[in-house]
């Protein structure tokens, strides 16, 4: 028989953790509506087209200096045409959908300007001041409602059902301070990694890319510990710092377990997402798709709450242990 202390230095359970944010959204299935409503605004709400605003700047790629050859031309062409096709089908609607923290949408991955009713309301952006105004908004109000989804759930799975703006609006401004301060680390070290692939690219080009590789890998797995800063925001009401120094120490002590959780629900959700997607964007199956996606995505993220709060709890009782035995 276990005693408390032993349960306490039990790892986190990936398949419990798992199982927990399912209980946790079917127990409250309303936290599926963020979603819904979400991809429902994206398909079959007001588009915003911004190709009219970008329209002259790819034009003018033709007329850069020292494009002469028919090859250059050629590719510039192709370019040109790509960048085309893509802003004709783009809607900055989709700017709702922010990131790193966010209200997940599997609209953004679909084609805008069509839907089973035909096409919706759209409007031309025709400035860049209108383009910006529009996208400012719609960035802001996405983190808005990102971090109401997200403390909506986090307090379904501590069980704490008080609700405050204060505290809302508190962990709305660390989430807007996340990507712009990942945005300044990520220029800062850009910098001198941009120097030295340059002079080794100097060397041989084939050496460059495969310093580029292990430098994305590199940034990649040194953002791993990072990947739990919101939980800290949202679940213990830290300022940003605090939650990625919390962040960091737990999945230092965790690392095994948290990235085949990361693994684990990255599959989860990417897997399904290619059965939700299927239908095309004028078919009413899509329906099906959107709930789908909708639960599993949210399920996931409850999954993750219960994760780190045991994650933590290990980690804590790991690093008591480590502090009474280097006193004794």
């Amino acid at each position: 028989m276990n005693t408390s202390s032993e349960r306490k230095f039990e790892t986190p359970s990936i398949v419990q953790a798992i199982l927990a944010g399912f209980n946790t959204i079917a127990n409250k299935p309303e936290l599926i509506l963020f979603p819904i409503a979400l991809d429902l605004f994206l398909w079959f709400g007001p588009a915003l087209r911004i190709d009219r605003i970008f329209a002259p700047l790819i034009q003018g790629l033709t007329n850069l200096p020292g494009i002469e050859s028919v090859e250059v031309i050629t590719i510039i062409e192709n370019y040109q045409a790509g960048l085309r096709e893509t802003l004709s089908n783009f809607n900055l609607a989709v700017a709702l959908r922010t990131l790193p923290i966010g209200i997940p949408s599997l609209m953004v991955s679909k084609p805008s300007f069509l839907n089973p009713l035909g096409h919706p309301l759209t409007f031309s952006l025709n400035s860049s001041l209108q383009f910006v105004v529009f996208w400012l908004f719609l960035l802001l109000a996405g983190y808005f409602l990102g971090s109401l989804y997200f403390q909506t759930i986090s307090k379904q799975v501590i069980g704490f059902n008080e609700d405050s703006i204060k505290s809302l609006l508190r962990s709305f401004v660390q989430i807007v301070l996340m990507p712009i301060l990942l945005l300044i680390i990520l220029i800062i070290l850009a910098i001198p990694l941009t120097v030295v692939i340059t002079l080794v690219s100097m060397i041989g080009p084939s050496i460059g890319q495969f310093v580029l590789t292990l430098a994305l890998l590199f940034g990649f797995w040194a953002l791993i510990p990072l990947v739990f800063t919101p939980h800290g925001i949202f679940l213990y009401k830290q300022n940003l710092l605090a939650a990625m120094i919390t962040s960091i120490k737990v999945v230092r002590i965790s690392m095994n377990k948290t990235i085949w959780f990361i693994v684990l629900s990255y599959l989860m959700v990417e897997g399904l997402n290619y059965l939700w997607r299927s239908p095309t964007v004028d078919n009413w199956f899509l329906v099906i798709g959107i709930l789908g996606h909708a639960f599993i995505v949210s399920a996931v993220i409850a999954a993750s709450f219960h994760y780190f709060i045991d994650a933590t709890q290990y980690s804590q009782a790991v690093i008591n242990q480590h502090l009474k035995s280097t006193q004794v």
